[in-house]
């Protein structure tokens, strides 16, 4: 692993605080082929910047994180539902606890490392964005920690880029996100429940690209989510959607259980599945991932007819 300087920051500042959990990493980062690596630490140095010097205290989040996760786990795998069926209560026992999210945000992005379907997610987001026409028009919803909008941000043919998400919170963290990152071209930030309306006249033009990760399963009617985005793209736009699937996790409502139910769900919506992949967690082969019913991240492009 020469020159993966950001990569292994990250892995000291998890391994001193939690050491037992070598193993786990060193499975997880390897196999990753020499120009896979370059990307990885393209991703290392974005979670470094995002971090800053509260390294530690993130790599403290994700030991804890770890912890919530696996107490998901252990009733997902008791009763084979989420623990939490509706945005109500997903509201009232996460997102309206400040402490906790803080911890769950800082967790999760140093988790797309360490989790190797996070990464792999990461990688496939990466080649797909190598892959856009000059000039995209680039609309992500719900962006998060702010990894994949940088990745447009800092792409030449993305020559519009544009982020939604329904929190204004979320949007100020966003914002400082960008800056963190180095991102100085225009990013353009909006408050926006696309579960609500489709695009009206006064929108503007159409985009080229949407990118919805990590989120149809918080919601309680993603095929409608899915829908609406279908109105904001040009005919031959594609959305690019990442759903986990048996993916127990304090805010997730909406369960599906493989990735030909990811399919139908965008093809429902009204797009022509392009492409499809599915990365299972670290530790798993997908035969095994699908068996015991361990997550599996579900990557989809559609294009819109």
């Amino acid at each position: 692993m020469s020159n993966m300087i950001n990569m292994q920051s990250i892995v000291d500042a998890v391994l001193s605080e939690w050491p037992e959990h070598e193993i786990y990493i060193s499975k997880s980062l390897s196999g990753y082929t020499e120009e896979e690596r370059a990307h990885v630490e393209r991703l290392s140095e974005r979670i470094c910047a995002l971090a800053g010097d509260r390294l530690p205290d993130f790599a403290a989040s994700y030991k804890w994180l770890c912890g919530v996760f696996n107490e998901e786990q252990i009733a997902f795998i008791r009763t084979g539902k989420y623990r939490r069926t509706s945005f109500a209560e997903a509201n009232a026992e996460v997102y309206a606890n400040k402490d906790f999210m803080q911890k769950y945000m800082e967790g999760l992005l140093v988790s797309q490392l360490l989790w190797s379907n996070h990464a792999r997610a990461f990688l496939f987001h990466d080649a797909f964005i190598d892959s856009l026409k000059e000039g995209t028009r680039y609309l992500e919803v719900g962006p998060g920690h702010g990894l994949y909008l940088a990745t447009a941000a800092l792409n030449p043919r993305c020559a519009v880029v544009e982020a939604w998400d329904v929190s204004a919170e979320s949007l100020e963290q966003t914002a400082a996100s960008t800056r963190r990152m180095g991102i100085s071209r225009p990013v353009r930030l909006a408050q926006r429940d696309v579960a609500e309306v489709g695009r009206r006249a006064e929108d503007g033009e159409p985009f080229d690209v949407v990118v919805i990760s990590e989120v149809l399963e918080h919601l309680e009617d993603p095929l409608r989510v899915l829908k609406n985005l279908r109105t904001f793209l040009v005919p031959g736009g594609r959305i690019f959607v990442h759903f986990p699937i048996n993916s127990p996790a304090p805010d997730h409502i909406y369960l599906l259980t493989s990735l030909d139910e990811v399919r139908a769900m965008v093809e429902e919506a009204g797009f022509r599945v392009e492409t499809a992949e599915e990365y299972p967690t670290t530790g798993y082969t997908l035969k095994r991932a699908m068996a015991t019913k361990a997550t599996v991240s579900c990557l989809v492009i559609g294009v819109n007819p």
